[in-house]
Formats: C-alpha cells, structure tokens, sequence
C-alpha cells in the first residue's frame, strides 16, 4: 500500500507551504509524479486524497499542497488571490521535480480539479515541468464562472462589495472575509457538500473578474485531457467544452452525464483515475 509523507517547501516571500507526498510501494514505483492542485479554498486533507491514492497505488508520486493562507500553510489567512496559487503551483512542481528522491525531473504531471483545473492551467503554461495536463470540473473563467452562479443583481452586488472590500483594505490594512459560499452562490448539494465554513477574502471576487486560463489555452505546450460534468451545479460543463475548443495541442475529453460536479471524486473516481494514470504514462514514456 502506498504510504504518506507531510513535507513542506516554499514560496511566494518565502512563506512555507504545507505539502503531502503520496509514495509508491517500491515494487511499483513508475519513478515518475505529479502535483495535484485542488478546489476553492480547499485543503489538501479534502478531494486530493481519492485520486492521489489511486495514483500513488498505480505508481507515481503525488504532491498535494495547502495554498498560501489556507491549511496548515503560511500566509495571509483567507487571502485567495488565484495569480499567488498559480505561483504555489509552480513551486510545487519544482520542489517534485527536484527534492523528491526516485522522481525523474522529466517526468512530472499536474492534475487540477475544479478552481484548481485554472490554476493548473495557468501554472503549465508558465512551468516546463509538466509533460502532461489533466483537469477536471475547471473554472476556466473566472468572470463567466461570477456571472453563471449569481442572479444579475447578486452579481452586480458582490462586485461593489469586493471593490468596497479592497478600497477598505487600502486604507486600514484591514482584509474583508465572507464565507466561501457568498462568493460561490451555493445550490442546494452545496450546502451538504460544503457544510463547513471557510472563510476568504471578499475582495478574491475582483480577482476572480481577472481571472481568465481560457485566455491562455492555446499557450499550453503539452497534451490536455479535461473531465467535464454534463449536470455540474457549480461550474458549468461550458467551461470545460470552451477551453477544450482553445487547446491547440493533443487533446482529449470525457463529459460524464450525470452525478454533478462532485462526480469526478465519488462514483467516477476510479475512471478518473485510470485514465489520469494512462495519459501521463503515455506522455512521459512509461510503459505499461
């Protein structure tokens, strides 16, 4: 069975960040890894368990990590700026790639899911590392992804408030915090699924209008394959079908029809998992 290992590596002004390694039994270890960046204000004792397993148990070394102010890493408490995570996720990367004994540098993968699928978009496109993208459930656009979840007024209200919240900052020092699911407009699974209050930072909302991987697909130099969800309550399956038209190198994608956005870590775990395996052995030329 594969084992655990909490390590820690830095980033941003030399903040340390909390990671987990995820190890191969030894006579199993594809000699090979990849860093898995999860969801909005997540932690890596959340989603990234499942599959960092599953993967771990086929072979490579996973890295998930807490962000910066989130977990048990240093930092800003709540402060969710997507263009620091993204920087999160290329330290990450390195620190795989070049700390962790039995990984070859030249064989590291990223996995994304949900806020995270951008993050890790956006951190392949700015990092060599990677020789293979998989990402699922993404918010590929972070303006889209406002405007699809409020109602027109709701939207125009959270802005004033994030703008307001950034304005106050600017005169106190002071952060402005809401509750997670102010800013993700919570349907009613939400509630269930996010029963725990997580707080972040009201002005991450003017960020999240700036914040666009769809704009930067076609820059992404290694294969991409996305999971979508057809019924996904919380980042429509648009997301996943628009930034996969922009993608210009190899590509696949597979939209599962029903079980919402939750889907790709419940029933379809285990073919998430297999074909994450499949296509970073294919495009780190490991062989089965």
């Amino acid at each position: 069975m594969p084992t655990t290992r909490d390590i820690h590596f830095f980033s941003g002004p030399r903040l340390k960040l909390s990671g987990r390694l995820y190890l191969p039994d030894p006579g199993c270890d594809l000699g090979a890894g990849a860093v898995f960046c999860h969801g909005f204000g997540g932690v890596k004792e959340g989603t990234p368990v499942g599959l960092c397993s599953l993967l771990a148990e086929a072979g490579y070394t996973m890295l998930s990590f807490d962000y910066r102010g989130f977990g048990a890493s240093e930092g800003e408490r709540a402060l969710l700026l997507p263009q620091e995570q993204v920087d999160d996720a290329v330290a990450a990367l390195e620190y795989l790639a070049t700390q962790v004994r039995g990984v070859d540098p030249t064989r590291i993968g990223l996995y994304g899911t949900s806020f995270g699928a951008g993050i890790a978009a956006l951190a392949a496109v700015r990092s060599s590392r990677p020789r293979a993208l998989v990402a699922s459930v993404g918010v590929m656009s972070g303006s889209d992804w406002m405007r699809n979840v409020h109602r027109w007024y709701e939207f125009r209200a959270i802005q004033r408030r994030a703008l307001a919240a950034i304005a106050h900052k600017a005169a106190t020092g002071e952060i402005e915090l809401c509750e997670r699911l102010d800013i993700m407009s919570p349907e009613p699974e939400s509630l269930v699924r996010y029963a725990e209050k997580t707080p972040i930072s009201m002005e991450t909302v003017w960020h999240l209008m700036h914040h666009e991987p769809i704009d930067h697909a076609h820059r992404l130099a290694m294969p991409v394959f996305l999971f979508g969800a057809d019924d996904d309550t919380v980042v429509p399956c648009d997301q996943t079908r628009r930034f996969f038209d922009r993608v210009t190198t190899e590509k696949q994608i597979e939209v599962f029809p029903t079980g919402n956005h939750w889907v790709v870590y419940d029933e379809a775990l285990p073919r998430v998992a297999e074909v994450t395996a499949a296509w970073f052995a294919r495009h780190m030329g490991i062989s089965a």
